[in-house]
Formats: structure tokens, sequence, C-alpha cells
């Protein structure tokens, strides 16, 4: 038996409309759903997170933060031509290169991760296919001088810095610079904060700590003399300037204090190159 066309020829919805009756809802569920993300300490550990320039902030210490722990810059995806790719180095300060990269606005490129084994997951991208990998990547040479890591400056032979960057180690930047920032909040907030700046007695204390260590360096064990004073300084530990005990006063001739972090700018005042001309063997690694 044939069933009745009840729209043919428009009929029914003739009828319907005569009525002023409505259409039927759709009969299809609409349930509301929430896009689960896994907390971002697992996905910095993981596969790392996209990121927009705003997003990711520079610390004062030259590191970088994104929502409250201290990351790593890195390309993911990277072109495969051929079997054959270049792969990126890892950033861990707001070095030339990221700044170049802001510059001709190509930073979307980038993703931040808090991985310490150094390998990164990166994607090869082919015409083929694309792959997703963990793959280990090289720090980037011009991160280490903003930081000064270990002494690290451009200025050495291309032999010497490629066995920094091989001799790097991920876990031993994290204890220097740890990743959960808010497990290290300062003790002070910007109230309660002494001023970071030298004591009135700073000249006394100074000098009464050179002649109690024998005017030695306590980097690289050379003993200057009182006619050499002026290359021997005293350098504050945990940076506070305003915290002369004894155990944060260290003796470091002008070499050993430039090597220390953020005390790179030393190396372009007169006084350290006159004591290179002066003791030319540079100081051991520390």
């Amino acid at each position: 038996m044939k069933l009745v066309d009840f729209l043919l020829n428009g009929h029914m919805n003739g009828l319907r409309a005569e009525m002023g009756a409505p259409l039927s809802r759709s009969y299809r569920t609409h349930q509301p759903y929430k896009i689960i993300e896994l907390p971002v300490v697992e996905r910095l550990r993981d596969g790392g997170v996209d990121v927009d320039l705003d997003e990711v902030k520079r610390l004062p210490d030259g590191t970088m933060e994104y929502r409250g722990y201290r990351v790593l810059l890195y390309i993911r995806d990277i072109a495969n031509y051929g079997g054959h790719e270049s792969l990126p180095k890892y950033h861990l300060s707001y070095c030339a290169t990221l700044e170049r990269m802001q510059r001709d606005r190509r930073f979307a490129r980038y993703v931040v991760a808090n991985r310490d084994d150094g390998t990164f997951l990166v994607n090869l991208m082919s015409s083929q296919d694309n792959r997703a990998r963990l793959l280990p990547l090289s720090v980037c040479q011009f991160c280490l001088g903003n930081l000064n890591w270990k002494g690290f400056t451009s200025l050495v032979s291309r032999e010497d810095r490629l066995d920094a960057v091989g001799a790097f180690s991920l876990p031993e930047f994290f204890a220097t610079y740890p990743k959960d920032l808010v497990a290290v909040l300062p003790p002070h907030t910007s109230d309660t904060s002494p001023l970071n700046d030298y004591t009135l007695d700073w000249g006394d204390v100074s000098e009464r700590t050179k002649r109690v260590r024998n005017y030695t360096c306590e980097g690289c064990d050379r003993r200057l003399t009182l006619r050499a004073a002026r290359y021997l300084h005293v350098h504050h530990r945990n940076g506070l300037k305003h915290d002369n005990s004894d155990d944060n006063l260290e003796v470091l001739c002008i070499a050993c204090h430039a090597n220390e972090p953020h005390h790179g700018h030393m190396k372009s005042h007169r006084d350290y190159a006159e004591f290179l001309q002066l003791w030319p063997a540079p100081p051991p690694s520390m």
C-alpha cells in the first residue's frame, strides 16, 4: 500500500500555517560540554603549551615565567624535507633570538615547557605525514650568555662554547632557578622588604673580610697583595647587599666575581682587563 505524502504540493504545510502551528523542535539533544585540560604543571612537563607573547613574562633574573612556573621556550613544528630537519634550540631567557622572532612576528611558533630530561616533543612536518617525537635539543648559546651561566661568554672559541652546551644540565639549571615560583616566594612584600643597598659600614666590613681571609680569592685561590687589593672584591652570595653575615660573604678576584650570575657587566670594566693582563691564566671552572 502506498502511503500518502502529506507534504505533497504543500497542503500539510498550508494547513499548519492556517492553524498557526509552529514547526516542532528538533528531537536532537544538545548536551553542554566542557573541554577538560590537564593542570598546567602537567602540560608543561609533557607536551608543552602553545603561547602568545603576552602570556610569557620576563623575570628580573633573566629567565621566563608562564602562569607561576619558570619555563623554557622552543619551536615544536619543524619542517622535514627529504629526511633532513634542522632541530631548534631551547631558550632559557629572553635572548637576542627571541627578540628577533618577536620583531619578525614569528613568536607564535613557540611553546613553553619545563621538562628537565633534555628531550622535547617535536612535530616533524613533511609533505607525506606529520610525526610527533620526543627529541633531544641543545640549549641556546645566547641564553647561556644572557644568564652568564658558569661564566659562559661568546668570546671563547667555538670548541669551548660547544663543550659548555654539551655540559649544560637542565636539572642543575632548575636547581638554581626553581620551576615553581609560588613555592619560592620572597619572604618580604614591597612594603616590608628592606632596601637592597650596601650598609653604611660596608667599606669597613669589606676590608675586614678580605683581611681575615688573607686577601685570597675563594674561587681560584689567587692571593693578592695590598697593592693589588682593588682587584679583590667581597661578594654577597644571596644577592642581598644588606646581608653582611659571614657565611653570605665571599672574597673573589674580579675575574671570578664577573663569572657570578648577573655580574657579567664587570667584564667591560677597565680593572677586569688590567687584571687579566697581570694574571693571564684564567681561573679554574667553578
